[in-house]
């Protein structure tokens, strides 16, 4: 009996000691399965068109074309981005503008033209599956940036921030939808629109 209750406290004393050097051992970096970008660029070009739907009496339809340098898989540079806005009356306005008494002038000026220089930075890439039959590449990124802009009066500088997201069509192209705040502002005021547009892009190189 002394020998079996030996060779027990013995078996014991050997699990008791390897669970610890087990859980040590379990303490090492996990495998993490990440794949490489199949998509990747250096110079984007890009063009959108979109809208500018904040002023309640005349909405601006925009036509945007840019110039992206990507650093690498998470930083890149739009360094110059040009915005033209075609303004388009409501129906609003135009009751207004059709009482008998007159009516005072809007109380924001409409957006003509802006260009700005932006910061991005692109910390989501990922694939989704269509239909279990095919995947399709997309990307979501952050803009912030600043530049000047003509309005119908004056002249402002303008700081943006945003979002946006793209799907890749192909290896260079891809769609691209962005939204994007901007703050005109002078001495006098400030003045925000919001920027929602849809876009065409060409990656080349990388």
């Amino acid at each position: 009996m002394k020998t079996i209750a030996s060779v027990l406290l013995a078996v014991f004393a050997a699990l008791t000691w390897s669970i610890p050097a087990s859980a040590a051992g379990d303490e090492g970096p996990s495998p993490v399965a990440v794949q490489n970008r199949m998509h990747t660029m250096r110079n984007e070009y890009a063009v959108w068109v979109g809208v500018l739907p904040m002023d309640a009496f005349t909405k601006g339809l925009t036509f945007t074309g840019a110039y992206t340098i990507h650093f690498d898989d998470l930083f890149a540079w739009e360094v110059a981005q040009f915005t033209y806005s075609v303004g388009i009356d409501t129906r609003l306005k135009g009751e207004l503008e059709s009482l008998p008494q007159p009516v005072g002038p809007t109380p924001f000026e409409t957006v003509r033209y802006f260009a700005t220089s932006s910061f991005v930075f692109k910390p989501v890439y990922g694939k989704l599956a269509v239909l279990n039959r095919a995947l399709v590449s997309h990307e979501w990124f952050f803009v912030a940036g600043a530049g000047a802009g003509r309005l119908s009066i004056t002249t402002r500088p303008v700081i943006d921030a945003g979002l946006g997201m793209r799907i890749y069509a192909g290896r260079h192209v891809s769609l691209r939808l962005d939204v994007r705040d901007y703050f005109f502002f002078n001495a006098d005021d400030i003045q925000n629109e919001v920027w929602v547009a849809l876009g065409l892009s060409l990656g080349i190189g990388g």
